[in-house]
């Protein structure tokens, strides 16, 4: 009798432990069905900031600051596609991601196709970068009838492709290179290829320092002064109030400023 009460007692902890276990499952199934899943469109090859390390992995300042605003976000999970720099707005425009990261500055172009974030992660300022020994173009009307590389689709292209609509008579030739090595822009401008290009004081000095001397020099006053934005499909208004809510806690919290030192090589959060 007392070897049949403690099987029936052994059997009845058995199911006990296993609906348990079974709640357990399908709490955490539950839990799990309410994170919504964000498929992120940034880069693969603009160092520091969009780009695939040695091992083929994700890394950059753009990836750093989206694990941080992940972290801050429980309802969602953030998953990663990259890909050239002109196919990451075009796989937004195709539903194909929700989020574009790739240092982003606004244009009126732009901002009537997507919804840009209100909160800035980056300063941009960028300016006319030339071949050291280059001594005579300063302005973008000294570009005038010059090869000036860019790429398709970048903020540059637009801010040179404006300039021409007014200068039709002798406009800038646009050159449309993408995702060139930084050996390429530098020997491309050494050479002639180019006459210019256009870049932030930080990339300019970037590729100085990879090349191992001074070739390049920016010039001249800032072709643009801006800041970078996530950017979203364009009725996506609450993931854009999440993002742009984590954004603010990291500059808070001064985790974003901490990034951009960490990863870009100095604070870049903040007018330059």
């Amino acid at each position: 009798m007392k070897r049949k009460k403690y099987v029936a007692a052994v059997s009845l902890l058995t199911i006990l432990s296993v609906a348990a276990l079974a709640g357990c499952g399908k709490k955490e199934a539950a839990s799990e069905s309410k994170v919504k899943k964000i498929v992120v469109g940034t880069g693969n090859s603009y160092e520091p900031y969009c780009y695939l390390d040695d091992k083929g992995n994700l890394a950059g300042y753009e990836y750093e600051v989206l694990k941080a605003v992940d972290d801050l976000l429980p309802q969602y999970e953030f998953e990663y596609k990259t890909s050239d720099f002109a196919n990451v707005l075009i796989s937004l425009d195709a539903g194909k991601i929700d989020l574009a990261a790739h240092q982003y500055e606004w244009n009126k172009e732009r901002d009537e196709k997507y919804l840009f974030g209100k909160e800035p992660y980056t300063t941009y300022v960028t300016y006319i970068t030339v071949a050291e020994n280059h001594p005579d173009i300063k302005s973008l009307d000294d570009l005038q009838g010059k090869k000036v590389k860019s790429s398709a689709g970048s903020n540059t292209s637009y801010i040179l492709e404006t300039y021409n609509k007014d200068h039709k008579d002798n406009p800038i030739k646009i050159e449309y290179v993408n995702n060139s090595t930084d050996e390429e822009t530098i020997t491309g401008l050494l050479n002639g290829v180019w006459d210019a290009t256009v870049m932030t004081k930080r990339d300019a000095d970037k590729l100085n320092k990879n090349y191992g001397k001074t070739a390049l020099k920016v010039t001249g006053d800032p072709v643009q002064t801006s800041s970078t934005y996530f950017v979203f499909s364009k009725n996506d208004t609450e993931l854009q109030g999440a993002v742009d809510g984590a954004l603010k806690q990291l500059k808070k919290d001064g985790k974003l400023k901490q990034l951009s030192i960490d990863v870009i090589g100095g604070d870049y959060t903040e007018s330059e």
